[in-house]
């Protein structure tokens, strides 16, 4: 499976007459993607402002950051299956993007009628935080969407997520039938037996249980966020948007998860220092022990029957969902898979242990 990933970078941002990309400026008429926005009935407001690195600016709510790919040659759709967005396997062919812009989904929408889980994510574009983000250094364009109040919180979600979309795939086409100043190869090809073999299992959170729900809005696999077997996937499927849409972290956003730094630094080292096999995407946030037990078993079952002799595992945080994870390098170590896990740092108050489950089978994290 080869895809080959078409960049064009985007270095301004200006509101014009028109919609396109031009040696590294992007003019965007805002009035005509509005229009096109405010086309669905179910959205009773929208506006566009842009946020530039710099700029004593706070972005929130934010819900997603989404970068503009599209498609340019082989099945699918970048970021297939949300929205009810075709859900052709992706990953190969041709793609582009607008490197250095962000859309961002900015909207006071509850993720699902339970309550008590919201979208706290915000963006500054100076100060300390703007140091250690990566969207703070990217030109946003902000789409603020408020949906028809009437409607259920599923389908504000899914009309609010949709609008972005929009805007994402109307900028994403000015540069369809360009020329990319900057191509890249993404392709897993044969290597020298001697290297070991590599998977990658990002731990992907679904809000199913805590909202009992199994339609649920948040980061989804072409399209479904419930939960579910591990996923196989082809490291090229996550790089045209496999995995998709809000979640309530900075680390597992649209943009995130086809950026995902983890993946390409696997993708660059395969034939040099390893070979990178596959993807296993595990969804956390299971109600019982015994749920959890048996997706970590049946995650690591799928690396050993790749051959893994490695794996490197990230999670997109959380407490709950800690367990699948952990439970998960315990398993892939007992057959044999060493495993590193990436982690966020936790505050240890009074002694105790940052990880809510020390196993001594995770003696590899970052």
């Amino acid at each position: 499976m080869r895809l080959d990933i078409g960049t064009f970078p985007v270095e301004d941002i200006h509101f014009g007459s028109r919609t396109k990309w031009k040696d590294g400026s992007l003019e965007i008429n805002t009035e005509e993607l509005l229009k096109r926005v405010l086309s669905d009935p179910r959205i009773a407001q929208a506006k566009i402002e842009l946020a530039k690195p710099g700029e004593s600016v706070r972005i929130w709510p934010v819900r997603d950051v989404i970068e503009p790919r599209i498609k340019v040659k082989g099945p699918g759709i970048v970021y297939p299956g949300i929205c009810d967005r075709p859900i052709a396997t992706v990953g190969q062919g041709v793609t582009h993007r607008l490197a250095g812009v962000g859309i961002v989904e900015v909207s006071e929408v509850q993720q699902h009628e339970e309550g008590g889980d919201y979208a706290d994510l915000y963006i500054d574009m100076s100060g300390p935080w703007a140091e250690i983000i990566p969207y703070a250094s990217m030109l946003n364009l902000c789409v603020v969407i408020e949906p028809d109040p009437a409607l259920h919180v599923d389908i504000k979600n899914r009309a609010v997520h949709q609008a972005c979309l929009t805007v994402s795939d109307a900028l994403a086409s000015t540069v369809k039938d360009r020329e990319p100043p900057q191509r890249e190869v993404f392709e897993l090809k044969p290597v020298p037996p001697s290297l070991p073999k590599v998977v990658y299992i990002p731990c992907i959170h679904s809000l199913q249980a805590q909202s009992g729900s199994l339609s649920t809005f948040c980061i989804s696999i072409y399209g479904l966020s419930q939960l579910t077997s591990p996923w196989v996937l082809h490291p090229n499927e996550l790089l045209d948007g496999a995995i998709s849409a809000p979640y309530r972290t900075a680390f597992a956003t649209s943009w995130m998860m086809v950026n995902n730094p983890v993946l390409l630094e696997m993708y660059r080292r395969h034939g040099t220092d390893f070979n990178f096999v596959i993807c296993i995407a595990l969804r956390t946030e299971w109600t019982m022990q015994r749920e959890k037990e048996l997706m970590a078993q049946q995650t690591a079952k799928c690396a050993g029957l790749f051959g893994a002799q490695g794996a490197m595992v990230t999670w997109d945080g959380g407490g709950n969902e800690f367990m699948e994870v952990i439970r998960t390098i315990q398993a892939c170590e007992k057959l044999g898979i060493k495993t590193v896990f990436l982690t966020s740092e936790d505050y240890s108050a009074e002694g105790i242990s940052t990880m809510l489950e020390p196993v001594p089978e995770a003696d590899a994290m970052v």
